[in-house]
């Protein structure tokens, strides 16, 4: 079954509902007002009947004829004052024996409605009713007191049907008044109190359907659009809580496929690495002893012209040399991992990784700034695959510096979500203290497995390089993929860092801000049974 869609707004509803309420009411309040007035008029007159019957019926009883002149002259004066139009005195037999005025009073074409029936008192009125209002006249009938027979005679009503007019027009103009009154301040209330809420929460909600999420109902009443807008607004945190939550689950589910997507490639990249590695690996290796026996040979035997066959050797050595170093770097990153456990101090491998690349590192330009946390717990890792992350690290920083500038490492503890009991922090996917040296209006890059419900290690290595471009922080652990020059890296040093890190259940973070630098922070779980 089709619904009526109805046309009309709230407010006009309101307004037209008002409008006939009102005047309803009121129209039904004059009218019953009129009857009431029209009524103690007709009651008036029927005690003026009273007393009018009670003097004719005197002067009847006496008989005498001065009385019956009396009675005309009474007549006369009555009806020139507008009381009684006229008057029939009949006897048993239905003969008139005295009359004045029209004698269409007994007469049967004369019929009145009973408005007053007493003992000894009929009166009637002529004409009107409960719509049509006040009659013409009344007619009053009795008994005869002295003589046999009955007394009828008439009132005029103009009297009363004047002052009736009268009052219907003070009782339209009331109403009109109170009509306008009542209707104004009945709009005005219910445009406050409900339509004013009513648009607001028209308003907010077509906002969050266009995506103001964050919209509330601020309406400060009570009733039902106080509860309303209460409901509403739980309803709005409701969905903006689950809107949050499905965001933040579709952008975990992005990060699972773009991980999976990315083992895949790691994992066929390792396959064809090997492969290669171990085809190309046995040559290598042969080539370099043949050049090793090739200059030993030039050396010795053909010193006129070994200077430039040993400079021409030694490149071919050199070049051999970086195929073989590459190859190497595809058998790390291709090779099972083993993990072995030993406890490490974390502060003691920085300490060491630093040591060994700051003198070459000074030379040109770059310093080291370490700020270690001493109360750091240890950790179980193989310390010389903890060593290989560090130096990848400061090399892939100083590639980034282009020859000066300053490398600053800090070590400190990240805390799971809810954290421990005692513990302060939090962050189910490793969240960090903030310190003075991070780049505060860029994100992390998460490329790290999480660490749910334990503590790590954070090892934190920041650069004052160019950064990193937005566009390839999704792609600097992807294998072989670089930025620097040809010749000056393999683009697997990230890459490998990455697969030792999580071998034992660790990750790393990224921060960078293009132009101003960049930070990774390498997260390694704590074993809490050695604490």
């Amino acid at each position: 079954m089709a619904k009526i869609k109805n046309k009309w707004g709230i407010r006009a509803q309101l307004v037209a509902g008002i409008v006939l309420v009102t005047v309803g009411a009121i129209a039904l309040i004059g009218f019953l007002s009129i009857k009431m007035l029209e009524w103690n008029a007709l009651f008036r007159k029927a005690k003026e009947a009273e007393v009018i019957l009670t003097f004719i019926q005197t002067l009847i009883q006496e008989g005498q004829d001065a009385n019956m002149s009396g009675l005309k002259r009474f007549i006369s004066k009555t009806a020139e004052n507008g009381v009684i139009n006229t008057l029939v005195i009949v006897d048993e037999k239905g003969k008139t024996i005295f009359i004045t005025g029209r004698e269409l009073l007994i007469s049967k074409d004369v019929v009145g409605r009973t408005i007053f029936l007493l003992s000894n008192l009929n009166i009637q009125m002529v004409g009107g009713g409960w719509f049509e209002g006040i009659g013409e006249e009344l007619l009053i009938s009795a008994p005869a007191k002295g003589v046999d027979g009955s007394i009828t005679f008439s009132m005029p009503l103009s009297d009363i049907r004047e002052e009736g007019a009268n009052f219907r027009w003070f009782i339209f103009f009331y109403a009109l008044f109170d009509s306008v009154i009542i209707i104004a301040l009945a709009t005005y209330i219910f445009s406050k109190n409900i339509i004013r809420p009513m648009n607001l929460l028209r308003k907010i909600t077509e906002d969050i359907a266009g995506g103001m999420i964050e919209q509330r109902v601020d309406i400060k009443a009570g009733g039902e659009i106080g509860s309303f807008a209460s409901s509403f607004n739980i309803m709005a945190d409701r969905l903006e809580e689950k809107i949050k939550t499905l965001e933040r689950l579709n952008k975990d589910l992005l990060a699972k496929q773009e991980e999976l997507v990315r083992s895949e490639k790691l994992a066929t990249v390792g396959r064809l690495a090997a492969g290669i590695a171990h085809e190309i690996g046995n040559p290598l290796g042969a080539m370099l002893g043949y050049v090793d026996i090739l200059k030993k040979a030039v050396s010795s035997k053909h010193e006129a012209v070994s200077s430039e066959s040993k400079e021409i050797l030694e490149r071919l050595e050199k070049e051999i040399g970086r195929i073989d170093k590459t190859v190497r770097g595809l058998l790390d990153f291709s090779r099972p991992s083993q993990v072995v456990l030993h406890d490490v101090d974390v502060n003691k491998a920085v300490r060491d990784s630093v040591a060994l690349l700051s003198p070459q590192f000074s030379d040109i330009g770059i310093s080291f700034d370490i700020r270690l946390d001493e109360a750091l717990p240890h950790i179980l890792m193989d310390e010389a695959m903890l060593q290989q992350v560090l130096l990848n690290l400061f090399l892939n920083a100083k590639d980034a510096m282009e020859g000066s500038g300053t490398i600053i490492v800090e070590t400190g503890v990240s805390f799971p979500y809810p954290p421990p009991e005692g513990d302060k922090g939090g962050g189910q996917e490793a969240r960090f203290r903030r310190r003075k040296n991070d780049l505060a209006d860029t994100d992390f890059t998460a490329r790290h497995s999480e660490i749910s419900g334990q503590r790590s290690v954070v090892i934190s290595v920041t650069d004052t390089g160019k950064g990193i471009a937005e566009s390839d922080i999704g792609k600097i652990f992807d294998p072989f993929f670089t930025t620097k020059e040809q010749g000056k890296g393999t683009g697997l040093g990230l890459a490998v860092s990455l697969g030792i890190v999580q071998v034992y259940n660790g990750g790393i973070k990224v921060k960078s801000a293009f132009g101003k630098g960049t930070t990774f922070e390498v997260l390694l779980p704590v074993e809490e049974k050695r604490r």
